[in-house]
């Protein structure tokens, strides 16, 4: 992971990119069906199945006679691989393309692409500056930060009967992958909540919690054994999550924690009282919008967005939690039921004059 992050940032280093990634695609070229092929990461994961899912809810709402959707991508964290992949699809001719820009370090593909004037949307994290002219499809990270916070802040003053301002104590933050923004965004936000309500708390630097889950419950079980009576602990990371879990529940650690992602035990774990909530990213509405807005663009022959579209985060808790895991029954049907709302809110949205993809690198100021 340390040698992904490492050529990401190399990668970034390349203002050359900057130029050639500047492509505009004008009006769409009349055609009755499209193909558009989605090349994903970490496929194994139970989010990017997520995303499959709303891929295909999208594809099947839009008619098999005008789309054909592609689904590709690499079991592991393989960043050279996912771009190989997209440049092999490149050459089958595909419409579009959407890339889930899950660990960074694809801006060689978006140049590429550019080069091959194939309309190119970008999910889970948007591309760096240096993409000029992307189009990116994704939640808010700083608002799925400040979320997760509106969760634990209440708590926090209940459990003390006191106000937030009057709790004093420490907050233990560990990072997966450092710079990776919708990582960091998510702490940014937490950090500057915790700041702004609870003065008299002290957030501690972030430490490296690991990527890998063996990984991250030793260095999770020291931090919780340092820090045995903080006020909470937190990690963007789903294995992070998994693992303050595990050990607050051997140790008998009785303080909030919200995930901010949801595999399967953590909506059981909502359900059963263990963990206070998730604010998701809402993966499965991000494929399901980047796919219907891709298609309809080309569809009805107008000119490819660019900037970002905004797709709203989902709040979890024990009042909803019951329904969201009826949902995961049938994750097709089931979860583009349950996230109707929003997929009818975000889809009908003008594809105009959208924020920069860069205020998404970027906290709020």
């Amino acid at each position: 992971m340390t040698k992904i992050v490492s050529r990401a940032a190399s990668l970034l280093a390349m203002a050359a990119f900057a130029g050639a990634a500047a492509f505009v695609p004008g009006g769409a070229k009349a055609k009755d069906k499209i193909t558009i092929s989605l090349v994903q990461v970490l496929t194994v994961e139970e989010w990017p199945q997520e995303m499959a899912a709303g891929a295909r809810a999208a594809a099947a709402d839009i008619g098999s006679d005008k789309l054909e959707l592609r689904l590709l991508g690499t079991a592991g964290a393989d960043v050279q691989k996912e771009g190989q992949i997209a440049m092999s699809e490149a050459e089958r001719g595909p419409d579009a393309i959407i890339i889930s820009n899950a660990l960074g370090g694809m801006n060689e593909p978006a140049h590429i692409l550019a080069q091959k004037g194939i309309p190119t949307t970008w999910l889970v994290m948007a591309p760096p500056d240096e993409v000029q002219n992307a189009f990116y499809v994704g939640a808010d990270p700083y608002a799925v930060g400040n979320a997760g916070a509106d969760l634990i802040i209440p708590l926090l003053e209940k459990k003390q009967g006191k106000p937030a301002a009057e709790i004093s104590g420490e907050v233990v933050q560990g990072l997966c992958v450092p710079g990776i923004p919708v990582l960091t965004q998510r702490l940014a936000a937490i950090d500057e909540a915790v700041k702004a309500r609870m003065p008299k708390a002290t957030v501690l630097p972030a430490f490296d919690s690991k990527i890998d889950l063996a990984q991250s419950y030793a260095v999770w079980n020291q931090a919780i054994n340092r820090h045995p009576h903080a006020l909470f602990y937190t990690d963007p990371c789903e294995d992070g999550n998994k693992n303050i879990q595990k050990i607050r529940l051997e140790d008998k650690i009785d303080v909030p924690q919200v995930y901010y992602d949801n595999p399967e035990s953590a909506r059981v774990a909502v359900k059963s009282g263990e963990v206070t909530g998730i604010v998701s990213s809402n993966r499965f509405t991000e494929a399901y919008i980047a796919v219907y807005a891709t298609a309809k663009t080309l569809l009805d022959k107008q000119k490819f967005p660019v900037g970002w579209l905004k797709v709203p985060h989902k709040v979890i808790t024990s009042a909803n939690v019951d329904s969201y895991i009826a949902a995961w029954e049938n994750s097709g049907a089931g979860l583009r039921k349950f996230y109707d709302g929003e997929i009818t809110a975000t889809r009908n949205f003008p594809l105009t004059n959208l924020p920069p993809t860069s205020d998404y690198n970027h906290p709020p100021k």
